[in-house]
This record gives C-alpha cells, sequence and structure tokens, in this order.
C-alpha cells in the first residue's frame, strides 16, 4: 500500500510539472515591464515619465490569435524596479508573441483582443472622464527563441485633447479711464460625447451634450508693455468627431469701464460662437488649442491651432535572473 501510495505521489507531480511546462522549461524567462518615456496615463498628458502608481492592461497572442495570457494588470515593483504581472508570464520557446496594451488599466469598458483595443460606447461627460487618457499600443516579436532584451511599445492616443485660452483683444486703459475685462464662464453645447473606438479609429459618435467647462472667473491683464497676456482657462479630452453644425462655444464675460473713480458695467452676457468657426473636425492624438480674444468693439473673436500629441513609450523587457 506504501509502494502505491508513493506511485500515485510521484505521477502527481509529473502531471503537475507538464500542466506548468513553461515555468519548468524556463523559470528565469519571465516577461516584466518597464516603462521608459512614457507619460501619465490618469491625467492630460503632461511630463515624460509614466508615473509608478499607474497601471495598464496587457495581453499576448502566440502565433498572432491564440491567447497567450489575456487582460493582466502590470503594475509597479519597486523591490524590482519595473512593472510586472502578479503572476508571472514567460516566453515560449518557439513562435511569435504580439502583446496588446491599453491605458489606463481600469478604463471603463475598454476590452483587448487579438485585433486590439476596443470600447463600445466610450462615454465621456464628467470631470473625471475628461482628463483620463485612453492610450492603447502593439508590439509583436517575431521569433521568440530569439527574443530582444526589450520590446517596445509605444502607446498612442485615442482622444482628442482641447485646450482654451483667453486673452484681451487689445489694450483700452487711457488716462482718463481704465476697462477692466474678465471671463466668467465657459461651456461647449452639442459636442458629442459618446462613440465606439475600435482598429484605431471611430465610429459611431453619439449623444450631443452640454459640457460646463469653467465657471470661475478670469482677469484677463496686461505685461509691463501692456500687451495683453495669454492665460490658459482649461484642457479636457473628447471623443474624436466630425464637430456637429450646431455645437457651441459659450463665452460668459464682463466689461467693467470706470470713469473718475466710478466704475460702469458695459457688457455681462453670454455669447455663444460655432465651434465649426475654427476647425470642423477632432481628431485622435491632437490638441486643439483655443485662444478667445474678448475686447469692446466684436467682443469675441477666436482663432485655433493645432498640435500633434506626442506618442506614449513603454518598453517590455525580459528579466533574465
Amino acid at each position: 500500500m506504501r509502494n502505491k501510495l508513493a506511485y500515485i505521489y510521484i505521477l502527481g507531480v509529473i502531471l503537475a510539472a507538464s500542466c506548468s511546462q513553461l515555468d519548468v522549461e524556463r523559470p528565469d524567462n519571465a516577461i516584466s515591464f518597464t516603462p521608459v518615456a512614457a507619460k501619465a496615463t490618469k491625467a492630460i498628458i503632461s511630463g515624460a515619465t509614466y508615473p509608478t502608481s499607474e497601471s495598464f492592461a496587457v495581453s499576448a497572442y502566440h502565433n498572432g490569435t491564440a491567447a497567450y495570457f489575456e487582460g493582466l494588470q502590470a503594475t509597479y515593483s519597486s523591490s524590482l524596479a519595473l512593472w510586472a504581472t502578479a503572476i508571472s508570464q514567460y516566453w515560449p520557446l518557439a513562435g511569435s508573441l504580439t502583446f496588446i496594451a491599453a491605458s489606463p488599466w481600469d478604463a471603463p469598458g475598454v476590452s483587448i483582443t487579438s485585433s486590439g483595443v476596443s470600447a463600445t460606447g466610450y462615454t465621456i461627460q464628467n470631470a473625471a472622464q475628461m482628463t483620463t487618457d485612453l492610450c492603447y499600443a502593439s508590439a509583436t516579436v517575431a521569433d521568440c527563441s530569439n527574443h530582444p532584451e526589450s520590446v517596445n511599445l509605444t502607446f498612442s492616443h485615442a482622444l482628442a485633447q482641447v485646450v482654451f485660452r483667453v486673452k484681451a483683444a487689445g489694450y483700452y486703459n487711457t488716462g482718463s479711464k481704465t476697462v477692466s475685462l474678465s471671463m466668467t464662464s465657459l461651456s461647449l453645447s452639442g459636442v458629442l460625447s459618446a462613440g465606439d473606438f475600435a482598429s484605431e479609429t471611430w465610429s459611431d459618435q453619439n449623444t450631443p451634450y452640454n459640457y460646463s467647462l469653467s465657471s470661475s472667473t478670469t482677469a484677463l491683464t496686461y505685461d509691463g508693455s501692456n500687451n495683453p497676456v495669454t492665460a490658459d482657462v482649461c484642457s479636457f479630452l473628447f471623443i474624436p468627431q466630425e464637430i456637429p453644425s450646431n455645437a457651441r462655444i459659450n463665452v460668459g464675460y464682463s466689461v467693467v469701464q470706470t470713469v473718475s473713480g466710478t466704475p460702469y458695467t458695459l457688457e455681462n452676457a453670454p455669447v455663444a460662437i460655432p465651434l465649426t468657426r475654427a476647425v470642423t473636425e477632432w481628431q485622435p492624438g491632437k490638441k486643439y488649442i483655443y485662444t478667445l480674444n474678448i475686447g469692446l468693439n466684436n467682443l469675441i473673436s477666436i482663432s485655433v491651432s493645432v498640435a500633434g500629441w506626442q506618442d506614449e513609450n513603454a518598453n517590455i523587457i525580459v528579466e533574465e535572473s
């Protein structure tokens, strides 16, 4: 009986080892992660270092389609000084591996398949959603038996960043009177707030929504040469879209003229400007900078410039022990 039990025990060990073939064959070949020149993903992008407080979701597919591992969270390990999954994953002995990643890790409604990152009905309607950057990346190692020391993952932005700035249209103060200009509120109306994302493109944009962007007063100032100073009002992320013809920028403003020490409020009413006056489309990964000029005549005019958004980068490395 003792011999029979010993045989069963040995057989169990062999079976367990066969179920953990990757661990047994190459236990020192764990896949780990280290973002090298990435940017923060739970806020509108700034800086050039992926913060250790952040994490991203990553999946791998063997020979392009077979799930090798899926939807794992890569978090920072202070002891290893790198990003790693809770359960170590290992390189296969042969074939290719395609890595697909999404950032942030907990982006609502986002899924990863062998076809890429996708989201159905991705919605932006509150402050948290408007400041959460949705990014995606993919990379393929063609020959895992001769894998590189690191595999580059370049994150791209799926959303559009929209920045609003404000300044006085000119200098209006004279020796006998002074003019005080302020922006008192800023909002968008008729902007689409939902859409489907797949294959690096957006479709089915829908749900017109009214966004309240700023309700605090921004006083317009001048420099030492009496040139208007441009002030940043806000910066948010939106669903990329062809801007609807009825979309508006709604600007509240205040103009106070002081003559001989007595202030007179000349204007204090909102103005609605067609959003399509400047551009007709917001594209993924682009930053649109709107500058609102507030003055006494033609009180508000608008200009816009477009700046490319620098892609995020992250490395996947093999930690050889």
